[in-house]
């Protein structure tokens, strides 16, 4: 940090010592400050939040000390750095920065322990990330995990995409995934969610697990092997599936067994640098098997001119336009 982002942060740090103090939300001069320099307002938020976080954890030992020392540095010093002119200036500036700043670094000590840790990929990009615990986590292309350990919880979040959690066995900390509207709650086990368009897709590979969803759903319990399909148009449904094909896309590969060429376009399109786009509604109901590779688009393409009744065209822009031949 330079010199002058220091000075504004610690002028920030300041003001909001003098209006705690004050019991105030603002005052004119604290609203001329702000007004005098774009940098002001900067500085300002990104004081609040770890001051606000301070603030709901007050109680702590750390935060009690700075607080203490901060507010009375702030008021033994407060008549000699105010002028008439309502400017402020810095008379036992090290001592005093050091006392206020110190509050902000226990404060964003709070805030960062509070945030998520965020693991995603690229389209056509798979990752393996190992969590302090051990427990693992596959990312799959297009994907977003949010993680957030507490001392009693493992709370994650699939944001999109599809991703295997094979989770370390703690009973003392549920480990769930939050995909949409529902939560899988596990303790030592493996499963795979996938959140599809508009569907999501939990396959359990071993262990139990309990998928919950609105507060007037009933919990559902999954066997190994079994595929609960939640969607917003149909009723849930478990089916047992094969695991090596739920699991495929992990090696980089993707299995289809009769499947609607518009899904299978649609589960492409997640590996595919520029989309493939199915023009006609003929030919989004015709069906295909296969095996194919996630890194090449291209190769699915030619398979699908080969072997259906379809023509591709590739347009300038990338996209991929499959229609009737």
């Amino acid at each position: 940090m330079s010199v002058a982002e220091n000075t504004v942060l610690t002028e920030a740090a300041a003001w909001r010592v003098r209006l705690q103090e004050a019991d105030a939300e603002s005052t004119p001069e604290f609203a001329a400050w702000l007004a005098t320099d774009p940098r002001h307002v900067d500085a300002w938020k990104r004081v609040q939040e770890p001051w606000s976080l301070v603030g709901e954890h007050a109680a702590a030992p750390e935060i009690i000390g700075l607080r203490r020392a901060a507010l009375a540095d702030a008021h033994a010093a407060g008549r000699t750095r105010w002028r008439r002119s309502r400017r402020f200036v810095f008379a036992g500036r090290v001592t005093a920065a050091a006392a206020l700043l110190g509050i902000l670094v226990v404060g964003f000590f709070f805030w960062e322990a509070q945030q998520p840790e965020v693991y995603s990929t690229r389209a056509g990009e798979r990752r393996v990330v190992t969590l302090d615990d051990g427990s693992r986590i596959a990312l799959d292309s297009r994907t977003e995990v949010r993680v957030h350990y507490t001392e009693h919880t493992r709370e994650l979040v699939l944001e999109h995409g599809q991703a295997r959690f094979d989770v370390a066995h703690d009973v003392t900390r549920p480990f769930s995934v939050n995909a949409g509207r529902h939560k899988v709650l596990a303790m030592g086990t493996a499963f795979n969610v996938d959140m599809f368009g508009s569907n999501l897709l939990v396959t359990l590979i071993e262990g139990r697990i309990v998928v919950l969803g609105d507060p007037v759903a009933s919990p559902k319990t999954l066997d190994v092997g079994e595929q609960l399909v939640l969607s917003a148009t149909a009723p849930p449904s478990v089916a047992h599936v094969s695991l090596e094909r739920a699991t495929a896309w992990e090696t980089g590969e993707i299995v289809f067994e009769n499947d609607r060429l518009a899904s299978v376009v649609a589960r492409i399109n997640r590996y595919a640098p520029a989309p493939v786009v199915v023009e006609d509604a003929a030919t989004a109901e015709l069906r295909i098997s296969g095996v194919f590779h996630t890194d090449d688009v291209d190769g699915f393409v030619s398979t699908l001119v080969s072997y259906l009744p379809v023509q591709a065209e590739k347009g300038t822009d990338g996209v991929t336009r499959i229609m009737q031949r």
